[in-house]
Formats: C-alpha cells, structure tokens, sequence
C-alpha cells in the first residue's frame, strides 16, 4: 500500500509486472486513468472545493481477505487523515 503526494503528478506509474492485454491499451497515458492534474484544476477553478493532498495505491493481489481486512481500512484511515469526502476508485 502506498500514499504518494498529488502535486506534482506522477509522470508515470509501473506497470510492467501487471498482466492485460498490452497489445490492446497501454498506461502511457497517466492522465487517463489517475486524472490528478484534472483535479487540481477543478479545484483551482472553484468547480470542486478541493482536492486530496494525496493519492492512495493497494497491490493488485486479488484478495478479497487482504482488501476488506488490510487494504480497505488503511485507504480509509489514509481518506480521513487527508479530511477526503469522497473517492475515486480505478482498477489498474
């Protein structure tokens, strides 16, 4: 698990060791499916009040255990500390 700072946004994620079809679709394109810089702007322009200091990362183990037990809780704790109201969730 991981909580990494929004700003500046990551300029990539590692993705290497994730199995898709890369063929079909790659993660080139951070903005894509982690919109940070988006956010920001929203914010920046009054069009949402703020945005997380923070983004939040779980491994993609597949465990239902691990996510309701381990991984759940921390995002949660991690949403609070930050005062997050609500969340964007994407699988990756």
């Amino acid at each position: 698990m991981y909580a990494e700072p929004a700003v500046p946004p990551p300029a990539a994620l590692y993705t290497d060791d994730l199995f898709w079809d890369k063929q079909a679709t790659h993660t080139k394109d951070v903005d894509s499916f982690l919109p940070l810089g988006r956010l920001a702007e929203y914010a920046q322009s009054g069009r949402i009040a703020s945005a997380s200091p923070r983004f939040y990362g779980v491994p993609t183990d597949y465990s239902q255990s691990r996510t309701i037990d381990l991984y759940g809780p921390q995002i949660l704790k991690w949403c609070r500390d930050d005062g997050v109201d609500a969340a964007v969730l994407f699988a990756l």
